[in-house]
């Protein structure tokens, strides 16, 4: 369907809500898209490092849905900063990402993380490949960060939740897909602290990614995925399902802008 154009995607973070990604790929594969170049934060860099070595849409929503739950007792930190060992979690990408590489996966990709000691964004583009994957996700306050040479970088969302970046430029065609929306919500759901911060620190993260909703050449943003939490492991293929419908609603208008 699209030709020779060069098609980039954009994921963004989201924790469980990235299952609507894979859904996204879905519809797309099922119209005969298939985006050449990605980027991601997070559980969007999670996402695009399997599409872009090869996995299916539904084999990406069996990774979330087989490592949704987290809290693995013998992954707690002892000595850093965190509640959870990060580097613990490399194992879970043995029998996804056996080369380890960027140079080993079909489609370029680009991988965002946060620099937590110099405060700064990189990419990560070539060389081994699961440890910026580790970091992109690594939420900081439960998962330790991940040292990479003399540095150590955080979930890469903390400061690029939707990183268009490294795209710019480089595609025909660029599209977004965005789980992090935030809806309205009462009073009620603001009885404690934690939650004001936590509300607080969501529209952060959502401020600095609708500055960048018009550099897309499509958009998708399911505004049900508002409904779901960022650790909702047990609503992983409701989330999924979102993510697909949402794009096939849209798809007709899609294919009308791309051609």
């Amino acid at each position: 369907m699209e030709g020779n154009k060069t098609i980039g995607i954009v994921f963004s973070g989201g924790g469980v809500r990235g299952a609507a990604h894979a859904g996204v790929l879905k519809a797309l594969e099922e119209n005969g898209i298939q985006p050449n170049i990605l980027s991601g934060s997070s559980a969007g860099a999670l996402a695009g490092a399997l599409y872009a070595a090869g996995f299916k849409p539904e084999e990406i929503l069996r990774f979330f849905k087989e490592n949704s739950n987290v809290l693995r007792w013998q992954n707690f930190s002892r000595t850093k900063p965190g509640i959870l060992d990060t580097e613990k979690y490399a194992v879970i990408f043995e029998p996804w990402l056996k080369k380890h590489t960027f140079e080993s996966i079909d489609k370029r990709l680009y991988i965002c993380v946060t620099d937590v000691l110099k405060g700064s964004v990189k990419f990560y583009s070539e060389g081994e490949l699961v440890h910026p994957l580790l970091a992109s996700a690594a939420v900081p306050g439960i998962f330790s960060p991940v040292e990479i040479g003399d540095s150590w970088y955080i979930d890469g969302g903390t400061m690029n939740n939707f990183p268009i970046e490294p795209l710019i430029g480089q595609c025909d065609f660029l599209i977004g897909s965005f789980v992090s929306f935030k809806g309205s919500i009462g009073k009620r759901h603001l009885s404690s602290t934690y939650k004001l911060v936590s509300r607080a620190n969501e529209l952060s993260v959502l401020a600095n990614s609708q500055g960048k909703f018009d550099l897309f050449d499509f958009l998708m943003n399911p505004p049900e995925l508002a409904n779901y939490t960022t650790f909702d492991s047990s609503k992983i293929e409701e989330i999924y399902s979102i993510g697909y419908h949402h794009a096939m609603k849209n798809m007709e208008a899609l294919l009308m802008v791309l051609e």
